[in-house]
């Protein structure tokens, strides 16, 4: 676990078959000698400047033994088979570095896009076996009390996987790769989130959702910004009796920030800025602050037409103030489109209202202070 970061750091993901009952001596065994003779040619590749490439025959073999993870699929592993895990972790890192090595070179992930994502499909299948393995032993001894070491070594594992998971995450933004691949990843993540909020702190999987929701406020894709939402869904921490059977995230629901006091979401507007707007249906319409409508008409994302007049708004403070109305003519959140909204410019800086004028146009709208999410309805 101690060297998983490393293969993290630039890109790491995808999806995690189930499980095994059990890993083999022999098949342990294979993966190694695989891995040696992968890290062999690697290592001449150095003087010849030529990285190993699954176009290669003899390279695609040791390539589909080191990350064939279709022993994962057969249901939670042996607790007895952590260390197995962790080797493999070992073993698919060291060859994960060298494209990730030779990708950062050549200053171009795309061209080793192939490689890497299936590094990342096999570490995050490997990652997920041994989270779920923990898991399933502790389901299986629920009285039994965690020595102080047994304690330690969990809090160690449950820093080191968050971690991992955030970079998997923050990762996805990295230049050079297509969409097709971005969203491959985010269905693996997507598909290991439910492991990971069954094994982390709340406190934790509070920090991933807000990493993931950060990544979705930069995304102009929008289908890519609905596999962000769907991933922060997936990442909320499971009620005690689903904790073995998460139930899949739904479409229409929009994971939400909180500080305890207020609700926050990313919106996009007019196509053109996201930004985080507080959840306010005491607001009659959506409230934009003065140097954010600024920004959208310099950039002719609000155009002179779009200016309606003025009148009075109370921003969330509950302070009132004069100003201009505007109409949206565009607001989307979390794949959920709104058009022609009324809205209104606070003074600057004041704090973005999501208002009614924006809810009242979905068929429905539900606050869900459980589970901190918004549901539309269309």
């Amino acid at each position: 676990m101690r060297r998983l970061l490393m293969a993290v750091l630039l890109a790491l993901s995808l999806a995690a078959p189930a499980r095994a009952a059990s890993l083999s001596v022999d098949q342990m065994t294979a993966i190694d000698t695989a891995a040696d003779a992968f890290l062999a040619k690697a290592a001449d590749a150095k003087k010849t400047g030529m990285v190993p490439r699954q176009s290669d025959p003899a390279v695609a073999a040791l390539l589909d033994t080191v990350f064939d993870t279709g022993a994962l699929n057969h249901g939670p592993l042996d607790f007895g088979d952590l260390g197995k895990l962790e080797d493999w972790l070992d073993r698919l890192n060291a060859v994960g570095l060298v494209y990730q090595t030779a990708a950062r070179q050549a200053h171009d992930v795309g061209l080793f896009s192939a490689e890497i994502g299936r590094f990342l499909d096999a570490a995050l299948a490997v990652l997920q076996a041994n989270v779920d393995c923990d898991v399933a032993n502790s389901q299986a001894h629920p009285d039994a009390k965690p020595s102080v070491k047994e304690q330690a070594r969990l809090a160690k594992k449950r820093d080191d996987i968050a971690l991992s998971f955030g970079k998997m995450i923050g990762v996805l933004r990295v230049s050079g790769v297509t969409a097709g691949w971005v969203d491959d990843r985010l269905r693996a993540l997507s598909a290991a989130a439910p492991s990971m909020a069954r094994f982390l702190t709340p406190g934790q999987l509070a920090r991933l959702r807000a990493e993931t929701l950060r990544s979705a406020s930069e995304i102009r894709d929008k289908k890519l910004r609905l596999m962000f939402d769907r991933l922060a869904v997936a990442l909320a921490e499971p009620p005690p009796q689903m904790a073995s059977a998460p139930a899949a995230p739904a479409a229409d629901e929009i994971l939400l920030e909180t500080d305890g006091q207020s609700y926050r979401v990313p919106v996009r507007i007019n196509d053109a800025l996201t930004a985080k707007f507080v959840v306010d249906s005491g607001a009659s319409i959506v409230v934009l602050p003065k140097n954010m409508v600024d920004d959208l008409t310099k950039s002719g994302a609000i155009q002179p037409d779009d200016v309606l007049g003025r009148q009075i708004y109370v921003t969330a403070d509950g302070k009132h103030h004069r100003g201009t109305q505007i109409m949206l003519r565009r607001l989307e959140v979390g794949g959920h489109v709104a058009t022609n909204v009324m809205a209104g410019v606070a003074p600057e800086h004041a704090e973005p209202l999501l208002g009614m004028s924006f809810l009242a146009k979905f068929k429905s709208w539900t606050l869900d202070n459980k589970r901190h999410v918004l549901i539309l309805g269309e």
